[in-house]
């Protein structure tokens, strides 16, 4: 008996993981989904369903489970006698792959529990190493687990931009977002140039060929990328760091077919006259090439502007204030980037 209970609990556990589910009350009006998704509109016992566009989304007459078929809208409707309640599903089929690449500002050492919320399907995680066949729920901490050998945090994954950055990004673009953690902390422009790209290349290709496989167009696919404090207190100059990030983008660009990059400008240093200025060298640097290159736009240069205040106590990593500010200033860029390209 016992074994038979652990055969259903496994077969269980594989039901929800191949079929993700949302469920909405009597009292909610709408829902979105991802083409696949399956959801639940639970109006109460004795109803019956039906769905005025089935060919989009499909519902169990009986127990009001709802399949999201393709792009479009339908409206759900639950019917007991004269009773009659609605919701309205909007069905997504498109979807843009967007990978946060640097160091650690970008793996963010902020405190998850302040950062915001997920709008209403704005966005999914895509967590190669430990979840590489499906697109997870997007929280905070965003990248948490996702080491390789490529790629470290160890226990730095404590609370990102990302959330923000596709709150913003889905507000302007109306489009949902596969999120690719792929930063490692500590790191300069010299490592990334050399190898660490690698790790970025495999999972925009396995996060592209999943999409393809659950039947989703892939719309755009970018680079967002915040790095440099560690080539500032190296002491790298302007050249230098320019040619590392040039030629490790035409590398990931070679292979993945990326459009855009999208650098997130270096905030201040406070605690040293001399590191602050290879600070604003970097800083310049990356500037100049976003002006000058048709592969590099300035995603946020508001870091720059904040204070210490918004600086934790080693000076260097940004707190989960300053975190939710420029992620929702990205977000906003890129995504009337997005709109006109």
């Amino acid at each position: 008996m016992k074994r038979n209970y652990r055969i259903f609990f496994l077969f269980l556990g594989l039901i929800l993981l191949i079929c993700p589910s949302l469920s909405v009350n009597a009292a909610g009006k709408s829902m979105t989904l991802l083409k696949g998704e399956t959801a639940t509109f639970s109006a109460g016992s004795g109803y019956t369903y039906t769905s005025s566009a089935p060919s989009v989304a499909r519902v169990n007459q009986d127990t009001g489970r709802i399949k999201a078929k393709s792009g479009g809208k339908a409206v759900i409707t639950a019917k007991k006698g004269k009773k009659r309640l609605t919701c309205t599903v909007t069905v997504k089929d498109h979807v843009d792959i967007i990978v946060f690449a640097g160091q650690s500002n970008m793996t963010g050492v902020g405190n998850a529990a302040s950062a915001p919320k997920l709008k209403d399907h704005a966005g999914y995680a895509y967590n190669y190493v430990t979840a590489k066949n499906k697109f997870s729920a997007l929280k905070e901490p965003f990248g948490k687990g996702q080491d390789d050998e490529n790629l470290q945090n160890y226990d730095y994954a404590r609370g990102s931009m990302v959330t923000a950055f596709v709150n913003a990004y889905y507000q302007k673009t109306k489009t949902p977002v596969i999120a690719v953690p792929a930063s490692a902390v500590g790191t300069g422009s010299v490592s990334w140039e050399d190898f660490r790209y690698k790790s970025v290349i495999t999972r925009v290709n396995a996060a592209k060929k999943l999409a393809q496989k659950k039947g989703l167009t892939v719309r755009h696919t970018y680079l967002v990328w915040m790095q440099g404090e560690n080539d500032a207190f190296a002491g790298m100059s302007a050249k230098a760091h320019t040619s590392n990030l040039k030629s490790m983008y035409q590398k990931i660009k070679k292979k993945t077919n990326m459009e855009q990059c999208f650098i997130i400008g270096l905030p201040k240093y406070y605690n040293n006259p001399e590191i602050a200025r290879n600070y604003t060298i970097i800083r310049n640097a990356q500037a100049k090439l976003c002006k000058n290159s048709n592969s590099f736009t300035m995603g946020s240069a508001k870091a720059a502007t904040l204070s210490a205040a918004y600086l934790q106590g080693d000076g260097l990593h940004l707190t989960q204030k300053a975190l939710n500010l420029i992620g929702t200033d990205a977000g906003r860029n890129v995504g009337n980037y997005a709109n006109c390209d």
